[in-house]
């Protein structure tokens, strides 16, 4: 599935012009040897075409737009922002790269990582589920904070975040582009992980519509329920409860075989009277 910085052309790769710096920040020239990926950076899929393009546009015309960078503090720094561009100048043959030093924790690196990716929104669903769930996990935030921070609403939030639910063979479908959003968030209507699989194998091999998953998974579930509740009842169990509502007067129901437990419906406090008096005299 193409990307969509590839579909919207130079600029999209190489920017007019740089954005300008906040305060605490140095613009420099870095030995792309010196400089680190970050380790927790939530892009893990890098496509192989992009970085081609990416490395082919950057030797013809150089590296406009800097990456940002943390300083280490031993001669060595890690990316916030540019991953791509970074690997694109390694496969292109190029020394040292235009960087912005930001001066900030290991924290706020993520933090600045983690939003630059999302606003980029070029990542795949996968990994925007990843973004949003370390926010959540390593800065403490809520729902709601993610959704102000990256410009979302908490609901598209909440809706990514539910992706992590799927299988991971079916996860690893939507990051390849075999499943769309759609797909896996109908896929989402079963918890049954072999479930999900098998539907997400059905929807790729027949290419199936949104709609048609979602219908796939509905009929599925319905005929599951048809199912359980087709299962033969006991027959001494269902004698014994017919038998005890004539006696009683009243709806009785047997939950459980060796241990359980025997239910009587009433309706009104009188009724409940009745059957209260009926049960003790029983015992005299």
């Amino acid at each position: 599935m193409a990307r969509k910085a590839l579909g919207r052309g130079l600029d999209a790769l190489i920017p007019s012009r740089a954005p300008e710096e906040p305060s605490g920040s140095r613009l420099t020239e870095v030995a792309i040897e010196k400089i680190r990926p970050n380790p927790q950076q939530p892009r893990d899929h890098f496509e192989e075409s992009a970085i081609d393009a990416i490395a082919a546009s950057l030797a013809e015309h150089g590296l406009l737009q800097p990456v940002v960078l943390r300083d280490l503090g031993d001669g060595n720094y890690e990316l916030i922002a540019g991953e791509r561009r970074w690997r694109g100048a390694q496969r292109a043959g190029i020394e040292k790269l235009p960087a912005v030093v930001r001066d900030v924790t290991p924290k706020e690196s993520l933090e600045l990582a983690i939003i630059e990716n999302v606003q980029r929104e070029d990542l795949n669903a996968i990994e925007e589920a990843e973004a949003y769930r370390l926010l959540i996990d390593e800065m403490s935030m809520t729902q709601a904070q993610v959704a102000e921070r990256v410009g979302r609403d908490r609901a598209t939030v909440a809706n990514y975040l539910r992706l992590l639910k799927l299988a991971p063979t079916v996860q690893g479908s939507v990051i390849s582009g075999d499943l769309s959003m759609g797909h896996a968030r109908a896929l989402l209507g079963t918890e049954d992980h072999a479930a999900q699989q098998r539907f997400a194998e059905r929807v790729i091999g027949k290419g199936l519509s949104v709609r048609q998953t979602e219908a796939l998974v509905r009929n599925d579930q319905e005929e599951s329920g048809k199912i359980r509740e087709k299962k033969p009842r006991d027959p001494d169990v269902a004698a014994a409860e017919a038998r005890l509502s004539r006696t009683l007067g009243a709806p009785v129901a047997i939950r459980g075989k060796d241990k359980g437990r025997l239910e009587i419906r009433f309706n009104s406090l009188d009724e409940l009277n009745r059957l209260y008096d009926l049960l003790t005299d029983l015992g005299n």
